[in-house]
């Protein structure tokens, strides 16, 4: 079974029957076309081009060549790109794929230009047929999928059904059935138009063909059996002739030899009746094939004589001849006539080199529309490229006129302002790098002044906090009636007042002073609480206390904290220590309790009653973190040292 046989007795037929019908439509165009004008002289012109294409194509390429000239003449773009497209079509008939694909590429280009994406989307389609044609089967499938990727990427409501048909017929070639099949199903899923059933018949006769290639016979029947009952409904006895035959050969190999004969001789009744000329070998070659497989050697060999005869009669053919005689050589050496079966041995050998040397010139052949086909593209895009600097070139002298003209008379205003500005500017930009100048420098005197007074401000929140604890802490012990500790405390806090206020223009203090301040501020809250708890103070010999200079109370919220969140809250002997030490860049002051240590019922507590000092401190040690890239403040629970407990780790820059 041939493939090749069967599309070219279909497109015979067809090209008969259009024949028929297009002769007196010719007529009726022609004697439109004495009062036509315009547009509608553009479309008969184009009509009989599409008339004549079946017929005599010089014709036909004539009078799409008119279309064409008219529809530039009046500036008609559709006229223009239906008459390329046309001749594009008819030059690819006519095997003339160098010009074929030159009208098919400037029809591509104009539709481009003016977004006509449905003749866009139909040169795309050509394109690809054209490619196949000549054997450039990679470029071919690049102009399919080009087809679909238009259609896809702006949402296109085109039928691309027949792309996906041609792409199955590629892959095919291509050698790709599984593909081929996917292509033809995809087909089948998307199209939307009237004839359906149709286009399933003929992607059903398309993939039963793979599947007999396949030798999956039996899959190949099923879809034979179901496009003959479609062609008896459209009484297509040519269609049912070569299905008769196709069915033959599968019910052939699969050893059904009764329903095999019968199919063939259907085949071989209609093939006569419709003078098959092309059809009447494979059926021959069908049943001498089926006697073969059967040992009726005689009937074989009638059939095989049959089938040579009828070749012979046939232009061309080399493969079908080289089968026959391929065929009548398994027939004679099977009956054990040798003699005549070396003779058709001979004779298909013969034929291979025959078949190799017609394969041959048809590669030449090819190679050499595919060389014309490039240089056809090299001058195209030579001659495009060579416009496309022309008119740049033109642009480009029209530009540098204007420029010329717009420069020239902007350079003498700006010659008339520049000369008269150039004094005044030089005296403006004097005073202008003067008034910098002093804009700069106070610019940085207030940044230091803006310091400077976040500093006090943060201070001066501080000092009123520390004076509110103090005097509620005095007023505690009056209303307790304890005059004795209350005018001890109160000596206490009037000294540490005194230095607070003496120091009170001062935003930094000598470490020494501010530990004598913290060490005050721990004897007052002691006496508070009935010296309920005990304290020491420790400076490491590393560090120089008289050297260094600290925020002023900076310290004191946490020692406050520490008594009374830490100690206060303790029962039992309560003791708190405060140690300065020296590391590297830093003065590391801890304290440490030995209270309750951090748990949820403090949190709870300090969280319900946010302390005041610390809110401050805290924004304090924000103020110090631009000396310093580390973390300065650590807190750490010694509950889990096996101990309960708070340590705050203060880290204060010595810069």
């Amino acid at each position: 079974m041939s493939r090749l046989s069967i599309y070219s007795i279909l497109i015979f037929f067809f090209i008969v029957n259009v024949c028929f019908s297009q002769t007196k439509k010719i007529d009726s165009l022609r004697n439109l076309l004495k009062n036509a004008n315009d547009t509608t002289q553009v479309n008969i012109f184009r009509g009989l081009s599409k008339s004549f294409r079946f017929q005599d194509t010089e014709k036909a390429i004539e009078y799409g060549l008119k279309s064409l000239e008219r529809s530039r003449q009046i500036n008609f773009t559709k006229g223009e790109i239906k008459a390329l497209y046309d001749l594009g079509l008819t030059h690819g008939m006519t095997g003339n794929y160098p010009e074929s694909l030159d009208f098919f590429n400037k029809c591509l280009s104009i539709s481009k230009k003016n977004k006509d994406y449905l003749y866009i989307k139909m040169v795309y389609n050509s394109l690809g047929i054209v490619y196949k044609r000549i054997g450039d089967y990679p470029t071919s499938k690049s102009y399919y999928l080009k087809t679909l990727k238009l259609v896809d990427s702006l949402n296109l409501t085109y039928d691309v059904s027949s792309a996906y048909s041609n792409l199955g017929i590629l892959y095919d070639l291509m050698g790709e059935p599984d593909m081929a099949i996917e292509s033809y199903e995809k087909a089948l899923e998307i199209y939307k138009g009237p004839d359906r059933k149709k286009l399933e018949n003929n992607v059903q006769t398309n993939i039963a063909i793979i599947d007999f290639n396949k030798e999956n016979y039996k899959a190949a029947l099923d879809k034979f059996l179901r496009r003959q009952a479609y062609a008896k409904k459209q009484n297509d006895k040519i269609t049912l002739c070569i299905g008769y035959s196709n069915i033959g050969a599968c019910y052939l190999n699969l050893g059904q030899w009764d329903a095999a004969e019968t199919n063939f001789n259907k085949a071989f009744e209609l093939a006569e009746q419709l003078s098959l000329k092309q059809q009447i070998p494979v059926i021959y070659n069908g049943l001498a094939d089926l006697m073969l497989k059967q040992r009726k050697y005689k009937e074989a060999i009638q059939y095989s004589n049959k089938n040579i005869e009828a070749l012979n009669s046939l232009e061309g053919s080399f493969e079908q001849k080289r089968e026959a005689h391929q065929k009548a050589y398994e027939i004679y050496e099977a009956d054990n006539q040798l003699k005549t079966a070396i003779l058709h041995l001979n004779k298909t050998m013969a034929f291979k080199d025959s078949l190799m040397n017609e394969t041959k010139v048809r590669e030449i052949q090819n190679l050499q529309i595919q060389h014309d086909v490039y240089v056809k593209d090299r001058e195209i895009e030579a001659n495009e490229l060579q416009l496309t600097l022309l008119n740049t070139r033109v642009l480009q002298n029209r530009k540098r006129m204007i420029y010329f003209i717009v420069i020239s008379i902007l350079l003498l205003l700006s010659a008339s302002l520049l000369f008269f500005r150039y004094r005044s500017k030089q005296k403006s930009n004097a005073l202008l790098r003067e008034k910098n100048s002093l804009i700069s420098e106070q610019k940085k005197v207030i940044e230091e002044i803006n310091a400077e007074l976040e500093k006090r401000m943060l201070r001066a929140q501080m000092n009123p906090h520390f004076i509110f604890n103090s005097l509620s802490s005095i007023q505690y012990l009056i209303s307790s009636n304890d005059k004795k500790r209350a005018l001890i405390y109160l000596s206490k806090f009037s000294k540490l007042l005194r230095q607070v206020l003496e120091s009170s223009i001062n935003i930094n203090l000598v470490l020494n002073e501010e530990i004598e301040l913290l060490k005050i501020y721990i004897e007052l809250e002691a006496l508070r609480f009935d010296n309920s708890f005990s304290y020491t103070f420790t400076i490491h010999d590393d560090l120089d206390i008289y050297e260094y200079e600290v925020p002023m109370l900076l310290v004191q919220p946490y020692i406050e904290n520490a008594i009374i969140h830490g100690l206060m809250q303790k029962k039992g002997s309560k003791h708190l220590t405060v140690s300065f030490k020296g590391i590297k860049d830093y003065i590391e002051c801890i304290i440490e309790d030995n209270g309750v240590g951090l748990t949820s019922k403090t949190v709870k507590k300090t969280a319900k009653h946010p302390s005041r000092g610390m809110s401050i401190t805290a924004k304090r040690i924000n103020a110090l973190k631009e000396f310093s890239n580390q973390e300065l403040v650590t807190v750490q629970n010694l509950e889990n040292e096996g101990c309960n407990g708070t340590r705050v780790t203060i880290l204060i820059p010595k810069n």
